[in-house]
C-alpha cells in the first residue's frame, strides 16, 4: 500500500468522523469475503481505481458522493429546470463510476391540465427529454399497472433483478426493460415540499446489476436533490399558477415584480368580449351545478380561438370573458384588428359546432355575441392594498361593453366599430349608427358583410 494513500484516508476519515469509519469497515469486510471476484474498474473523473466484489473503491468514495451532493446545491441557479438537473445529476453520477443505462425523474404536478412531467434520459442521449403528462393518462393501464404509480402511492422504494425473468411480473414495463438489455431496476420515492412525491428510477445493463455501495452513494444525493426539485417545481408552481388566473402576459409582469397598487401603463390594443346568451334562464332550468360544465364547453369554444389567433384572456366576469389583442412594435393595428376578428369567426364556428352537437343530444342550444373595438385602454394593478388585479380601464373598455350587448338585441354574433373595420380585408357592412351611455358621439357598427361559411350562427334577438 501507498503510504501516501493510507494517509489521505486516515485524514479523511478523521475529517469525516465515526460514519465513515464504519463504512471503510463494511468496505473491508466485503472486500475478505468476495476476495474471489475478479477485480472491477470505476471512473473517478481521470483516475482509475481498482476493487473487488460490492466493496467501495476507496475509502473516500463517500466524500465524493457527498462532493455531488456540494455541487448539486453551489450553483442551484444553473439547474433552473428538471431537464437540467437530471442532465447533471447523470453526468456527475458517471463521473463516479456508476454504470448508468436509464434514468427517470418524475414529479406530481399543481395544474388544471396536467397530473405531472417526466423526464427520461437513456444512455446514448446527448441530454434528458420532458414529457408532460396529462391527468387521463394516470387512468391508462401502462400508469396503472406500473412501479411509478406503487411508489408514488406507498412512498416505498422498489427493486427487480432483471436477470431474474420471474421478478417484476406484476408490471408489464419490467418486461420492457428486461427485453432491453438492462440488468438491475432501482426506484426512489423522493418526498418535497408540504406533501408533494417525486419518483426517481435507475437502470443499469452491467452483468450484476448495480453494487451496493452505488446504491447507498446515489442515496447520499437524496437530500440534495429533494432540496433542488423542491426549488425548480415552486418556480414552475408560480408561473402555472400565475398564467392560469392571470394570463400569460400579465403572469410575466407580475413575476417581474410589477405588482404595487396603481402601476399601470396606457396600450393600443383591439379589445375582444364576450358573453353567453340566456345564462340567467339556462342556469334556472339546469341548475348551477350543471351550468360550470356548460360554461366550460363553452369558454374552451372562445379561449381556444382567442389563443390561436395571439389573443390574451385578461379575465373571466360571470358568462363574459374580456380579451385583447396588444399593439405592440411588432403587432401593428391591421395585424391585431384581423386577429380579433379572425378569432371572433372562429369562436363562433367552435361555439356553432358545439351547439349543434346539444341539440342532437336532445339539449339547449348555446349562443353568444362577441364584439370588438379598438383603442387606447390603461392596462395596470388596481385594487385594495392587500388585493389587487391587473385590468384594462378607459373608454374603449366602456365601449365595447356597449357593442357586445348590442350584440344581444340585433341577434348579431360579431359587431365591431368602424375603428376595427377600417383594417379588415374581408367586406363590412354597416348596422347603423348608435347612441351609448357614456359615449358623447354616435358611433358607426359594423358587421361581416358575408357569413363565412354555413356553419355561421344565426340566432333570434333575445
Amino acid at each position: 500500500p501507498d503510504p501516501r494513500q493510507d494517509a489521505e484516508a486516515e485524514g479523511s476519515r478523521q475529517a469525516r468522523g465515526k460514519g465513515l469509519r464504519s463504512m471503510g469497515q463494511r468496505a473491508h469486510s466485503m472486500v475478505s469475503t468476495r476476495s474471489n471476484r475478479r477485480p472491477r474498474t470505476w471512473r473517478v473523473g481521470s483516475r482509475l481505481l481498482e476493487a473487488v466484489g460490492h466493496a467501495y473503491p476507496s475509502s473516500n468514495m463517500r466524500m465524493r458522493f457527498e462532493d455531488i451532493a456540494d455541487w448539486l446545491l453551489e450553483a442551484e441557479t444553473e439547474r433552473s429546470t428538471l431537464v437540467d438537473l437530471t442532465h447533471q445529476l447523470v453526468q456527475k453520477i458517471e463521473e463516479v463510476g456508476v454504470p448508468l443505462s436509464r434514468l427517470n425523474l418524475g414529479v406530481l404536478a399543481q395544474h388544471p391540465e396536467l397530473a405531472g412531467y417526466a423526464v427520461h434520459w437513456e444512455q446514448g442521449m446527448d441530454k434528458p427529454v420532458e414529457a408532460p403528462v396529462r391527468h387521463e393518462q394516470t387512468l391508462l393501464p401502462i400508469y396503472l399497472n406500473s412501479p411509478i404509480r406503487w411508489m408514488v402511492e406507498t412512498r416505498e422504494p422498489t427493486h427487480f433483478d432483471l436477470e431474474d425473468p420471474e421478478s417484476g411480473g406484476d408490471f408489464p414495463v419490467i418486461s420492457a426493460f428486461r427485453s432491453k438489455g438492462h440488468t438491475d431496476y432501482r426506484g426512489f420515492p423522493i418526498a418535497y415540499g408540504l406533501n408533494e412525491i417525486a419518483a426517481l428510477t435507475v437502470c443499469t445493463k452491467r452483468p450484476g446489476g448495480f453494487e451496493k455501495w452505488e446504491i447507498a452513494g446515489l442515496t447520499k444525493l437524496f437530500p440534495a436533490v429533494r432540496l433542488l426539485i423542491e426549488v425548480v417545481e415552486m418556480r414552475r408552481l408560480a408561473k402555472t399558477l400565475l398564467r392560469t388566473y392571470l394570463g400569460r402576459d400579465t403572469a410575466e409582469l407580475v413575476l417581474a415584480g410589477r405588482i404595487r397598487r396603481g402601476q399601470g401603463e396606457t396600450i393600443q390594443a383591439a379589445i375582444w368580449l364576450c358573453d353567453l346568451r340566456g345564462f340567467t334562464a339556462m342556469t334556472e332550468t339546469i341548475g348551477s351545478v350543471a351550468m360550470i360544465e356548460v360554461m366550460n364547453l363553452y369558454f374552451d369554444c372562445m379561449a381556444e380561438a382567442v389563443w390561436e389567433n395571439g389573443g390574451e384572456i385578461l379575465k373571466f366576469m360571470g358568462d363574459a370573458m374580456l380579451v385583447v389583442f396588444r399593439i405592440t412594435d411588432k403587432v401593428s393595428a391591421t395585424a391585431a384588428a384581423r386577429q380579433s376578428v379572425r378569432a371572433a369567426i372562429s369562436a363562433q364556428q367552435q361555439l356553432f359546432e358545439l351547439s349543434s352537437q346539444r341539440i342532437r343530444d336532445g339539449l339547449s342550444p348555446l349562443h353568444a355575441g362577441i364584439a370588438v373595438h379598438l383603442g387606447g385602454v390603461v392596462y395596470g394593478n388596481i385594487g385594495a392594498k392587500t388585493r389587487l388585479d391587473f385590468t384594462v380601464m378607459g373608454a374603449a373598455v366602456n365601449l365595447v361593453a356597449r357593442l357586445q350587448s348590442l350584440t344581444g338585441r340585433l341577434g348579431e354574433p360579431l359587431l365591431f366599430s368602424h375603428q376595427v373595420a377600417e383594417h379588415l380585408a374581408q367586406p363590412v357592412q354597416s348596422v347603423g349608427e348608435y347612441s351609448f351611455k357614456g359615449v358623447e358621439d354616435t358611433v358607426e357598427i359594423f358587421r361581416v358583410a358575408h357569413r363565412p361559411d354555413s356553419t355561421w350562427p344565426v340566432d333570434s334577438a333575445e
